[in-house]
């Protein structure tokens, strides 16, 4: 647990690898998949600096939608 991290449940049959690899590569946002047990389970989505931004967390979920939808 880090209280600069948020830990978000991927929705069942949403592909982690591909979601990360998407906004990394077309929308130059890189976030963490799980650890260990939660590998495939969780998104790890840092807070701090330049991610806390109001425009990156808007970016972030536009960017989400888009993928998801």
């Amino acid at each position: 647990r880090l209280p600069m991290l948020n830990a978000i449940k991927i929705p069942d049959g949403i592909n982690d690898t591909h979601v990360r690899n998407t906004l990394l590569n077309e929308f130059n946002i890189e976030i963490g998949g799980g650890l260990g047990s939660l590998s495939g389970k969780i998104w790890r989505i840092g807070l701090m600096g330049e991610t806390a931004r109001k425009e990156n967390i808007e970016k972030l979920i536009t960017a989400f939608n888009k993928i998801l939808n």
